[in-house]
């Protein structure tokens, strides 16, 4: 059996031809010609007629089928904190053996992650699942091709193109980043920490890029601190040094106004400390503070014209069998 990346692309070409109106004895001469792979004609015609087709049991065959978007952008900030890409130790036949997931105690950022690798992966939405003993929120899925994407440590140069596509996709990754990896205090004070140094300059870069200037990455815990899991009272010394970057209090409104926050409880406090300084007016009908934009209100436009919504990511899987989800 062919690979299946391989079989897709000549599945596609399949389809162009019959749809240029070529005979089955036409677009099995041509396949041949160019990919070097002589089809049988029962197999071109079980493709044209929808009988069999190698999509079948997957959603994105490739990296080379993701497109940007904001929902991609938000998953990739998300993984690059609190979300993990694992691989299974063990392999059983017939289970795809790698995860994307993430497990969080705010049930608001489990939905926008599953909600994003929904509209990715172009599934039936996915519901987080809750564990009451443990007392979070768990979104888990299947996808190679997501894996191969977000496999740790991160390759940035492979992610920049689906980061960098525009202003939309920048502040969705940054708030993915910061729904993960940063605090807000009750004094408003933005925070961002993690162990990786190099990728903290790069959010740095990105803030920079949209208008809000942050002081190089400071340490923040050395490593081999002894500390202690609130959630589980453990005590733990930690293994890397961890650095920290803040927001500065002239830019915490463009850091609301452009990238914003999902966590209900940081928002709040952040929204907080805005109206308190005058920038920014609670209407007199609201019981609550205004809420900073939603991921679909981030800008779309760049500045050299390239648009960036997120519809139609994956016109691939709405055609073809899905596969069953795991959580």
């Amino acid at each position: 059996m062919r690979p299946r990346e391989l079989r897709i692309r000549l599945y596609d070409e399949v389809l162009r031809l019959r749809r240029r109106g070529l005979s089955y004895r036409q677009i099995i001469d041509r396949i041949q010609s160019v990919h070097g792979v002589r089809l049988s004609k029962s197999h071109v015609s079980e493709w044209i007629r929808g009988i069999h087709s190698p999509y079948n049991g997957i959603y994105i065959p490739s990296i080379d089928y993701l497109k940007p978007s904001k929902e991609l952008s938000y998953i990739i900030g998300v993984v690059a904190g609190d979300g993990y890409s694992k691989q299974r130790a063990k392999k059983y036949k017939g289970y795809n053996d790698v995860r994307i997931g993430l497990t969080v105690k705010d049930r608001e950022f489990a939905e926008e992650f599953a909600g994003c690798l929904s509209k990715v992966l172009g599934r039936k939405p996915l519901k987080p699942s809750y564990s009451k003993h443990r007392g979070w929120f768990v979104v888990e899925v299947e996808s190679k091709t997501l894996y191969q994407l977000l496999r740790k440590p991160l390759e940035m140069d492979r992610l920049r193109p689906f980061i960098e596509h525009c202003r939309g996709c920048m502040a969705a990754f940054l708030r993915g980043f910061s729904d993960s990896e940063g605090s807000v205090t009750t004094d408003g004070r933005i925070c961002i920490i993690n162990t990786d140094k190099s990728l903290l300059n790069y959010v740095r870069e990105l803030l920079y890029r949209l208008g809000i200037e942050t002081a190089e990455p400071r340490l923040h815990i050395k490593a081999g601190t002894p500390l202690k899991d609130p959630r589980t009272h453990k005590k733990y010394r930690t293994n890397k040094d961890a650095y920290r970057i803040y927001v500065p209090a002239d830019s915490r409104l463009r850091f609301y106004q452009l990238i914003g926050l999902t966590i209900e409880r940081k928002k709040k406090r952040l929204e907080n400390y805005l109206i308190k300084h005058g920038l920014l007016k609670k209407a007199p009908s609201q019981t609550t503070p205004p809420f900073s934009p939603s991921l679909n209100q981030l800008p779309d436009i760049e500045h050299n014209g390239v648009y960036c919504r997120g519809r139609d990511l994956n016109p691939i899987g709405r055609f073809h069998r899905l596969s069953t989800t795991r959580l």
